[in-house]
């Protein structure tokens, strides 16, 4: 499975000068922010933790393993996850070995412990179960995994959020072609494309391993996570499956690959392709979000660098040494699209040297400056 991760990497550098209106001599900070793909990230897979299964789970995450296991129908494992009110999440349980008319079961509880949604295998034609909800309140949700008869039955359990686009998802480059692997058997791959109501898009998966008849499915869903299209190849036909999507609404679409049934282990190629007239697919909007909140502690002489940032479209930050009057490009390194926002944090250690200014750019190749923040904190005294 392709992992994606996000590495934080800060420059700063000082010189003597003022910011206008302060009166004070000061050091300036001259700072840029990275965030790049790396291994790491979410789409991971754990082994459920020992009876009683208790377990917190995030976004793109998998339990599969030899704990991942029950034993009677009163045998309930719980995974737990952190939700804001409007997001939609998708969860998943597949059971490798269950055998009809025994049956594997999702159930999904509110913070309140109310249930709101259950999704059981037919194992006469399938053998999972799923649940995709758009929550209606903040907290602590709770997935229940079951089995309606006694049987010791095998089985993995994902989640994935749909709305906001997730951040496990990995940001597709239209026209380009990745490969990846849907590894273990119920693990949810997440993607993003940014797609616009001018546009008409291919998406198009192709198995590159297995064989009838198992099958590679993918669904795709809108920026409020309703979902567009499914499609699965059919193995005693085709290798490969495809739809066009035409958007009803700007932004960032999410792409859910997975094997069918959620019982076998796939490997894959996917590419988003922009089939309309040239210009008429559009670009996402020169915008982005960005805060910076600094803070001192003068007893251990450390500056606190807190960032929010987001932005849907490829930039670039950029990195100066102002020094004598003198401006030196040090580095431009790409950042790719990240959305929604994340929150990373830096420290550096500065002696005291006053108020000092915290300046940060995002540069967009034909937007210039997509967005710009900087932020003062008082070090104390020189």
């Amino acid at each position: 499975m392709f992992n994606r991760g996000l590495v934080l990497r800060v420059l700063v550098q000082a010189r003597n000068g003022f910011w206008p209106n302060s009166g004070l001599g000061l050091t300036t900070l001259l700072f840029a922010v990275l965030l790049v793909p790396s291994s790491g990230w979410a789409n991971t897979s754990k082994n459920c933790p020992v009876e009683p299964a208790q377990a917190a789970i995030v976004s793109g995450e998998t339990y599969f393993g030899s704990n991942c296991v029950l034993k009677t129908a009163s045998d309930l494992d719980t995974f737990t996850f952190s939700a804001s009110a409007g997001d939609t999440w998708k969860m998943v349980a597949g059971a490798t070995n269950v055998v009809n008319p025994n049956n594997i079961c999702v159930t999904l509880d509110d913070p309140h412990g109310s249930t709101v949604a259950t999704g059981c295998s037919l194992t006469n034609i399938a053998h999972s179960g799923a649940v995709i909800k758009k929550l209606t309140v903040a907290g602590t949700y709770t997935i229940v995994v079951t089995e309606t008869s006694n049987a010791v039955i095998d089985y993995g359990v994902s989640l994935e959020r749909l709305s906001p686009a997730p951040g496990d998802g990995t940001a597709l480059v239209l026209g380009k072609t990745i490969s990846s692997e849907v590894n273990p058997p119920s693990a949810q791959d997440a993607y993003t494309f940014f797609g616009t109501t001018t546009g008409t898009y291919e998406v198009s998966a192709t198995m590159t391993s297995g064989s009838n008849p198992e099958n590679l499915c993918f669904s795709v869903y809108q920026p409020d996570g309703t979902a567009v299209v499914s499609a699965c190849t059919e193995t005693n036909f085709n290798f490969t499956a495809q739809v066009k999507v035409m958007p009803q609404v700007n932004g960032t679409f999410v792409v859910v690959v997975f094997a069918a049934d959620n019982v076998n282990t796939l490997n894959y190629n996917l590419s988003v392709t922009c089939v309309s007239a040239p210009g008429t697919c559009g670009t996402p909007p020169p915008v982005c979000a960005l805060k910076d909140s600094p803070t001192y502690n003068a007893a251990t002489a450390t500056l606190t660098m807190n960032f929010t940032l987001a932005t849907p479209v490829a930039a670039t930050w950029n990195a100066w040494l102002v020094s004598q009057d003198t401006v030196q490009s040090l580095w431009s390194l790409p950042e790719p699209i990240t959305e929604p926002s994340v929150s990373v944090s830096k420290t550096h250690a500065q002696v005291k040297s006053g108020r000092v200014g915290i300046l940060s750019t995002l540069n967009t190749p034909t937007g210039g400056i997509t967005c710009s923040s900087w932020a003062l904190v008082n070090t104390g005294a020189l």
